[in-house]
């Protein structure tokens, strides 16, 4: 059963690499991160990024971003942070919020629910802000889907995202649309490995929607730790 979907997932992947050739852009994002919890309530995470475009032939960014979260409950988290982006022709400061909840459905369903505000900008100099690229803000409304296959350390996730830029007129513009599959294997111990697909759906003139390609590797300080106590 588990290599009958992850056959599927892999026939998908591959089925929209070659849709995407003739149609948009095929991007990739190599992500690694690592998280350490404070207590049952605090933790801290950081995270690097390394993106290619062009149909994977050209740099496109890395970035580093920092994270604190804060559980309010068992289903609901708050969480803040900030990310610096390069491509060496320009750099991006990016400052967040956002608040999670998720719901356990049974023993192998569960949905997960995200708001998040962002504030990017390229400079914090008033000057370059006015005359070049004014700041980026931006509301982002997510709804998930996630399956743990019984008995397994395999889980499959797809979700559906809302990108609403804060406009003068009107207040609230809609940029895109982003939805994504994937899968997740867990290590335990040694962290957790993850292979996604997200297509973002743009609404503007030069219609630049592109495919990505997403691989990441987490690993939590916390508990390799408390497995090793055990």
């Amino acid at each position: 059963m588990i290599n009958k979907i992850a056959l599927l997932l892999v026939l998908f992947l591959v089925s929209l690499s070659g849709y995407c050739q003739g149609n948009t852009d095929f991007q990739s994002r190599f992500i690694t991160s690592v998280d350490y919890k404070l207590n049952k309530k605090w933790k801290f995470a950081s995270e690097y990024r390394y993106s290619l475009e062009n149909d994977l032939q050209k740099f496109r960014s890395s970035s580093i971003q920092l994270e604190t979260k804060y559980s309010l409950t068992k289903k609901l988290e708050l969480s803040g942070g900030y990310r610096f982006t390069t491509s060496f022709e320009e750099d991006n400061h990016r400052f967040f919020v956002a608040v999670g909840y998720d719901y356990n459905l049974n023993k192998n369903f569960a949905i997960q629910l995200a708001s998040k505000y962002q504030f990017s900008t390229n400079s914090f100099d008033p000057d370059f802000m006015n005359e070049f690229k004014e700041p980026v803000k931006m509301i982002r409304q997510k709804v998930g889907l996630e399956f743990n296959v019984p008995k397994s350390k395999l889980a499959f996730n797809t979700s559906a995202e809302l990108f609403l830029k804060i406009d003068n007129q009107p207040y609230f513009k809609f940029n895109r649309m982003r939805y994504t599959v994937g899968t997740d294997y867990n290590f335990k111990k040694y962290g957790k490995f993850g292979i996604s697909v997200f297509y973002d759906n743009k609404y503007n003139p030069m219609k630049d929607d592109r495919i990505v390609l997403v691989t990441k590797y987490s690993f939590s300080i916390h508990d390799f730790f408390k497995k090793d106590k055990k």
